[in-house]
């Protein structure tokens, strides 16, 4: 997905790369297919996320149960499969037109793929997915406040301890998640607002009007290429242990990379005497 964020940003600045690369059967097809395939995975992946950090704290034994990597990896699976699946219809029935110099769908029911990779597509990055996360990250908010409060107010005995001990190592990676969980939701929102609105209602010829509505979608649109660069960098700001974990990770390399250099010869050794 970043790769496809520079590239959008290069051809920004440089409109005749950017009719070299759009202009093209490839990018109509396979172009357009990845960019419906990777913020859909994106987003059911932060949501499936945030689910399981909610298993993960709940104080039900068998909502605990299903928080387990043998689920995660059978239900990353699914969704990959799922949405590989739902967008082959863009490869299939998209097509570029010389002559109207776009890519358009070639076949009669034109319509049902607009609402498709227009309606659906924003209805659910804009809507659905900000809805799932808010209510689950609330969920898990209340989860862990319950937790809390009940170990404090019971006698401390060695089950209570590591009970806590497990709420410690979960709380790294649940504070990382409600951070990007609100972020995703704050940067995605707006670009899917300024479409859904575009998409009910007729735009106003007002000069105005239209010139807001172009500036909130250049904002709307940079905040959501955003959301796909977040996430690095809120790890290392809301997490002391993932700082650490990736500072001993550079460390290790440096050190690795510094033996192997040391250990092989500058000059090849003749070994050859006569």
């Amino acid at each position: 997905m970043h790769a496809f964020i520079l590239m959008e940003i290069i051809t920004r600045y440089n409109p005749s790369l950017s009719n070299r690369i759009y202009s093209t059967r490839t990018w109509c097809k396979f172009g357009k297919y990845t960019l419906l395939l990777l913020p859909c995975l994106s987003s059911s992946y932060i949501t499936f996320a945030t689910i399981d950090r909610y298993f993960a704290s709940s104080l039900n034994q068998t909502l605990r149960k299903c928080s387990n990597l043998k689920v995660s990896r059978m239900i990353v699976c699914a969704i990959f499969m799922i949405w590989l699946l739902f967008g082959l219809h863009i490869p299939i029935a998209y097509d570029y037109s010389p002559e109207k110099n776009e890519c358009i769908v070639q076949t009669h029911s034109a319509t049902i793929f607009n609402i498709i990779d227009g309606f659906f597509f924003s209805l659910f990055n804009g809507v659905i997915v900000p809805f799932l996360l808010s209510l689950f990250g609330l969920l898990i908010f209340l989860n862990i406040r319950i937790s809390r409060r009940r170990v404090h107010n019971q006698a401390e005995n060695i089950i209570h301890q590591t009970s806590v001990v497990v709420s410690r190592q979960n709380t790294h990676m649940i504070t990382m998640l409600l951070v990007q969980v609100s972020l995703t939701v704050l940067l995605n929102a707006p670009l899917m607002i300024i479409y859904l609105f575009g998409f009910f209602s007729k735009l106003s010829h007002n000069s105005l009007s239209f010139l807001l509505y172009i500036i909130f979608s250049y904002v709307a649109r940079w905040f959501y290429y955003m959301n796909y660069c977040k996430t690095f960098y809120l790890n290392t700001l809301t997490s002391e242990f993932f700082r650490h974990s990736l500072r001993t990770q550079c460390i290790n390399f440096i050190h690795h990379h510094q033996i192997s250099i040391i250990s092989r010869p500058i000059f090849p050794i003749n070994t050859n005497t006569r």
